[in-house]
Formats: structure tokens, C-alpha cells, sequence
């Protein structure tokens, strides 16, 4: 019995081997066309996501598919008109930092060479510190990773254009997410079907709630040190501003890992500009902590220090800075799922 069972299994195996193999070629051979179609899918759910909360409002009082159009149209026409305003100062402020990365390279080997001429380092035991090869390396490798950076975003600016498929998808996304969703349901097993439909909704929403929540403290963050920069007057405050912005993404770690470039372009406006600067980064930070965070974070983590900077070393070992980034909120995706879950299975307990 049991070898007939194998033997009218054998085809069906050789069947599914035969159409993986197939779709495995088909993936190789068409890896371009399916690399575009899954890039404007993925911008057209976060289109769809990052416009979901203002649909929701519009569809108190207008129709599903007139919500969805006007909420699309905000966003992109404001997202336009952030890049319209912002990027060619934000360019500009680019090639200005380039063309002073020389002069910094000069002022820290100064610094440098004066801290190994002090009689402290003597009387302390210090060695010396090797700092002119060094720093031409540095900043060999800043500046030929400058033009990389800007190849990197024209071709994300090029796949963008392409992609104009992704704001109808988002539009259909949008106005039929009932239907999609009940749709994706189905092709789930049925004898796990609440259990995983009930982790999914508790990862969307401990997701969203995160990501919404880091994003608006990110973008204040970066909004608050750029105008706190422009009136101490350090230069390539914008640029400056965005990077603290996205190092702010980093908990802990990224608001001194962002003050770093900040006091560099700091040094050749003098000293007093340095304190001032150093005083705006930690007044912004003090702000997040005091406001911005309790606001907008409240209990969406609740992890422990010693557990947040453990998560961040291990997704910095795994990923480098990627892997920093997403680390917390895959942690907190898995803790959602696990708390469905279990919450599921006592409930099924008699």
C-alpha cells in the first residue's frame, strides 16, 4: 500500500518540480521586466499606505473612488512640491559640502597634529595618533563615494519616471482594499485562516503605528536641526538636516553618529559657530525626548534599552546600516504575530 501511494505521488512531484524549474527559468529570463513590475509595485502600496489615513477622512464624506482619487492627488502634489522647493537647494548644498571636504580633511589634520604636540599626551602615556594617512583616506573614499551616491539617486529619479504604472495602482489599491483583501484571504488555508489573518491585522498594526510614529518624530527632527542650523549659520544646513533626519531613524546610535558631519562643517566657521551648532543639536534632541517622542511613540515599542541596543547590534552585524534600520520594526512585526497568536490559542482553549 504504501509503495502504490508513493508511485501515484511520484508524477505529481515530478509535475511540481517541472513547473518550478519552469518558473525559475521564466524569472531569469524575464528578471528586468519582473525586477520593474515588482519595483512599481511595491511604490504603489506605499503610496497607497502613506495616503490610507487621509482616505479614510475623505470617505466620511465622499464615495470610496473620489476619496482615494483626492487623497492620491494631495500627496503627490504635495510630495512634488516638497521636491520642487527643496532639491535644488538641497543639490546645491551637495556640491558645496564636496568642495569642502579638502579644507576639513586640513583643519582635523591641524587638530590632530596639535593634539600630538601636547605635553598632556606625554605626561598621560598616550601614543600618537596616526592621523595623516588616515584621514586621506577618508576623505579619498568621501569624495569617490559622492559621485556613486549621485549615480545611485539618478537612477532611482530614472526608475521613478518609469514607473507610472504605480499611482493607478495605488488608486485601485486604495478605493477596493476590501475586496483585495478578502480576495488574499482566500488563497489561505482554511484550518489556519483566523489564526493568520489575526497575526497579519496585529502586524499591520503595530507596523503602521510604529512607522507612522518614527517618520513624523524623523522628519521633525530633521526639520527643527536644519532651522536650527541656518540661523547659527552653519552651512549646508539642509543637507545637514537631512542627514540628521535619517540617522534620527537609528535609536540611540544615530543622533551622534548625524552630529558628527554637523560639527565638521562647523570647524571653518570657528569655534563659537561649533558651540552654537552642538548647542542646536542637543536642544533638538532634548526636545524629541521630552516632546516629540511621548507624543508620537507612546507605547508603540515599549522594549527596554538593553533590548533596543541589542537588536541594533545585531541588525547593524547582519545587514550594516540596513539591517540597523529594520531591525526594530521586524521586531516588532514578530512580536505583533506572536501576540495574536497566542491571544488565538487561549481563546480556542475550552
Amino acid at each position: 500500500m504504501v509503495s502504490e501511494a508513493r508511485l501515484h505521488a511520484l508524477p505529481r512531484r515530478i509535475r511540481l518540480i517541472s513547473a518550478a524549474a519552469a518558473a525559475l527559468m521564466l524569472l531569469l529570463l524575464f528578471r528586468r521586466a519582473v525586477g520593474q513590475i515588482l519595483f512599481q509595485l511595491v511604490l504603489a502600496l506605499m503610496l497607497a499606505w502613506a495616503a490610507h489615513p487621509l482616505c479614510l477622512r475623505l470617505e466620511k464624506r465622499f464615495a470610496p473612488g473620489l476619496s482615494a482619487l483626492l487623497a492620491l492627488m494631495s500627496f503627490l502634489l504635495a510630495f512634488l512640491g516638497l521636491l520642487w522647493v527643496f532639491v535644488p537647494q538641497l543639490l546645491a548644498q551637495l556640491s558645496l559640502a564636496v568642495g569642502a571636504v579638502p579644507q576639513l580633511i586640513d583643519l582635523v589634520e591641524t587638530l590632530f597634529s596639535r593634539l600630538e604636540e601636547s605635553p598632556l599626551l606625554a605626561r598621560l602615556q598616550i601614543p600618537a595618533i596616526p592621523s595623516g594617512d588616515l584621514l586621506q583616506r577618508v576623505g579619498t573614499a568621501a569624495l569617490n563615494a559622492v559621485p556613486a551616491s549621485i549615480q545611485r539617486i539618478s537612477g532611482l529619479t530614472g526608475k521613478l519616471a518609469r514607473a507610472i504604472l504605480a499611482p493607478v495602482l495605488a488608486f485601485y489599491f486604495l478605493r477596493d482594499r476590501e475586496m483585495f483583501c478578502f480576495q488574499l484571504s482566500l488563497l489561505i488555508p482554511l484550518k489556519i485562516r483566523k489564526r493568520l489573518l489575526t497575526a497579519l491585522r496585529e502586524m499591520r498594526r503595530e507596523m503602521g503605528a510604529y512607522l507612522r510614529g518614527q517618520l513624523l518624530v524623523s522628519l521633525s527632527v530633521g526639520a527643527l536641526t536644519a532651522l536650527a542650523l541656518l540661523v547659527t549659520g552653519v552651512p549646508a544646513w539642509l543637507l545637514l538636516g537631512l542627514v540628521m533626519g535619517i540617522c534620527d531613524l537609528i535609536p540611540y546610535a544615530g543622533p551622534y553618529i548625524g552630529a558628527v558631519p554637523v560639527l565638521l562643517f562647523s570647524l571653518p566657521q570657528g569655534l563659537y559657530t561649533v558651540l552654537w551648532a552642538l548647542l542646536a543639536v542637543i536642544a533638538v534632541q532634548q526636545a524629541e525626548s521630552i516632546f516629540l517622542s511621548p507624543r508620537l511613540m507612546s507605547g508603540v515599542t515599549g522594549l527596554h534599552p538593553a533590548y533596543v541596543l541589542l537588536l541594533l547590534t545585531a541588525g547593524g552585524l547582519a545587514a550594516g546600516l540596513s539591517g540597523m534600520l529594520l531591525s526594530l520594526p521586524l521586531f516588532v512585526c514578530m512580536r505583533g504575530a506572536a501576540r495574536a497568536l497566542q491571544c488565538a490559542r487561549q481563546e480556542e482553549i475550552p
